[in-house]
């Protein structure tokens, strides 16, 4: 079972999603949008579990975030790994703030069709065809496949309970790949 194309995003629209996200963090709203794309694309969390993160579950100076994930049916807490871009973005996100959920709205804390919404304006503003929150899922499993080959790395960023799951739906070689792998073989 191979992946469809228009689940995930070729790195070309996510630089395109990423400007444009950054571009339009002008004023509260934006700059919330952008912590938004830039979190589900970094990351590969579940919408769910991007609701649930409070400032006291990331550790900066660890560079991780400990994420409540839904594994057999049982609530867990894991680490979870993130860049030094991503920290540096979170840091000044969360400014002097030390506890309280991460996306807070006029109302309270965002639920997980306040933070669709936000995606879905980001991704209409950058210009791309529109896909959910969980194609930034897909999106971090196809390129760290394919820049690490390391299919255990990808499954414990998704968070799988077991490698089968992330092999079914990440492992299969794409068709462009299929056709870089001919090309020039014999030359």
């Amino acid at each position: 079972m191979s992946i469809d194309r228009t689940k995930y995003m070729s790195a070309d629209e996510v630089s395109q999603l990423r400007q444009s996200a950054a571009f339009g963090a002008s004023n509260k709203t934006g700059v919330r949008a952008w912590m938004v794309v830039d979190l589900a694309l970094s990351t590969g969390l579940r919408v769910s579990e991007m609701t649930l993160i409070k400032i006291e579950d990331i550790d900066l100076d660890r560079g991780l975030i400990n994420v409540t994930r839904l594994k057999r049916r049982q609530k867990t807490q894991e680490p979870l790994a993130i860049g030094e871009a991503l920290v540096s973005h979170l840091r000044r996100f969360i400014g002097s703030r030390d506890s309280g959920p991460l996306f807070i709205g006029e109302r309270g804390p965002l639920t997980a069709q306040g933070l669709q919404r936000i995606w879905y304006k980001a991704v209409e503003l950058a210009g791309l065809p529109k896909m959910s929150i969980h194609s930034a899922r897909h999106t971090i499993a196809v390129h760290l496949l394919k820049k690490t080959g390391n299919l255990r790395q990808v499954q414990k960023q998704l968070g799988h309970a077991s490698p089968a799951t992330t092999a079914n739906m990440y492992a299969d070689v794409s068709f462009e790949d299929m056709q870089s792998g001919l090309n020039g073989l014999y030359e």
